[in-house]
Parts: C-alpha cells; sequence; structure tokens
C-alpha cells in the first residue's frame, strides 16, 4: 500500500489555509480543507471523516498479505 500526502496553503485574499490530502495506490482519497465555520459539518466540508475507517481496514488487509506500507509526503500547489 503506497500512501502520498500532500500538504499545501490556499491564499485568499483574506487569509490563508492549510489544506491537505491523501493518495493512496494513485488515487485520492482523502481531502480535507479549512471549510466555512457554518459549512464545517460532516455532511458538508469534513465528510472524508467517514473514509477513516475503510481506510483503516484497507490497512489493516494490506498487512495481512504481506504487502509493504509505504508513506511519502509531498508539498503540494494550490490547483492540485
Amino acid at each position: 500500500m503506497k500512501i502520498i500526502i500532500i500538504k499545501g496553503i490556499r491564499e485568499p485574499d483574506y487569509e490563508a489555509h492549510g489544506w491537505l490530502e491523501i493518495e493512496v495506490d494513485g488515487k485520492r482519497r482523502v481531502g480535507a480543507f479549512a471549510p466555512e465555520p457554518e459549512d464545517a459539518t460532516l455532511e458538508r466540508d469534513m465528510n472524508f471523516a467517514y473514509d477513516i475507517v475503510p481506510l483503516m481496514k484497507e490497512a489493516w488487509e494490506a498487512g495481512k498479505r504481506g504487502e509493504a506500507f509505504e508513506v511519502t509526503e509531498r508539498e503540494g500547489e494550490e490547483d492540485e
């Protein structure tokens, strides 16, 4: 299982916000961005939380199969 963590800063005119994406085996699986306070609910901007347990299970299963667990981090561009 190959994990890539991509981090960056999005800088609108009024304030800078961090963001994070997690790719698993080449597919974007988690995206976390600074939401507007009124949108910071599980149903809207924070729905990535629902992916945590399934990803944990995938990692567990990959480990049982003897797959390597590779994690790399990199800085991302704002428009990725």
